[in-house]
């Protein structure tokens, strides 16, 4: 709680330096204001700016009727346009200044979707907000992506130092769409009216951090570690499974596992052998009971499509055991698994 209240005065003080206050609700001006900050932000980055975007007439910053590209984000961009850190398998290689480009597309997206929701008399469009619930979990799920992506690839110092504040404000954001979301899901408008205006609040926030000062002392390790939660999305199933107690003991709600299970095979020979095998992989875990000991038997409920649900029920259906295995961190990969057995083994 002490670490949130100090975060929240950080944002505070960026933004009573270089944007004008606006209360938390949505009104018009946030969130015009904040697809303008997150439209430029965007272009910033992008390989060739512009003269229009370098030097941009606002009307979002007080008494700055012109908003010039900082200096010292000129100078540093063509290195982070070079620099790839990132290989995706439909996008290719991804440079630094494309991770952070990312996420503030989406922030972008976030700040037009929301205009979307205000009165047509306060230039939205008077969409219901159920009708944008998908479009929120879609931009929420993109948003864990970016943010992970930026994580793992170490971008501490970047942004000339600014990368910690700047990932800090991102966990934040990403705080609000978890509060957004479950509003929705909930029917609570003034929720979603409250959690959309401090969104827009702290991505304005984010681009601000460009017109401060670099931190003197060198990032370490990001502020503010924000872990999503896990929750059962449209499309998918939350697969129940007793497991012992000791499986669960140290899992927790949020965690990706991969499923093993253990059955006996029949051979060509007829002979049946036991076998393991990897039945899922890189799924979310999204809820844990753990029991009162080790011995007692526990549940853990896993984030699965409809087809590994079935295959996670016939596994339930017909094997000996089935273990839950915690993956790392940060590890998404899927791998080739073969089926493992002693026979093999000892061969």
């Amino acid at each position: 709680m002490k670490l949130k209240i100090w975060i929240a005065a950080i944002f505070c003080a960026l933004s009573a330096q270089t944007l004008p206050a606006f209360p938390a609700a949505l009104v018009p001006e946030a969130v015009n204001c904040a697809a303008e900050d997150m439209q430029v932000f965007y272009y910033y980055l992008a390989p060739e700016p512009g003269q229009n975007v370098k030097e941009r007439a606002t009307q979002c910053h007080g008494a700055q009727t012109t908003l010039k590209m900082p200096d010292w984000l000129e100078s540093s961009l063509p290195a982070m346009r070079e620099r790839k850190l990132w290989e995706d398998p439909e996008e290719g290689k991804l440079s630094e200044a494309q991770l952070w480009q990312t996420a503030v597309s989406i922030m972008y997206e976030f700040a037009w979707k929301t205009k979307k929701t205000l009165p047509i008399a306060d230039g939205g469009s008077g969409v219901p907000i159920p009708a944008l619930e998908s479009d929120y979990n879609d931009m929420r799920l993109r948003l864990i992506m970016a943010i992970d992506r930026i994580v793992r690839s170490g971008l501490e110092t970047s942004f000339d130092g600014r990368g910690n504040a700047l990932l800090t404000t991102l966990n934040a954001v990403m705080e609000q769409m978890d509060v957004l979301t479950d509003a929705i899901a909930k029917g609570d408008e003034e929720g979603f009216d409250k959690s959309a205006g401090e969104g827009l609040k702290l991505s304005r926030g984010l681009f601000s951090q460009l017109f401060e000062a670099a931190p003197a002392a060198p990032a370490g390790k990001f502020v503010f570690k924000y872990t999503p939660q896990a929750r059962i999305l449209p499309g998918y199933r939350g697969v129940s499974l007793r497991v012992p107690g000791s499986q669960v003991m140290f899992l927790n709600s949020g965690d990706r596992a991969d499923m093993l299970v253990t059955f006996e095979a029949i051979l060509g020979s007829g002979a049946k052998e036991k076998v393991t095998a990897t039945i899922l992989q890189n799924v979310v875990v999204v809820k844990v009971y753990k029991p009162g000991t080790a011995d007692e038997a526990g549940v853990v409920q896993l984030l699965c499509n409809p087809n590994e649900a079935q295959y996670a029920a016939l596994s339930l259906a017909q094997s000996k055991s089935i273990n839950i295995i915690r993956r790392a961190a940060g590890d998404v990969e899927l791998r080739p698994m073969e089926i493992a057995s002693f026979r093999k083994l000892f061969k």
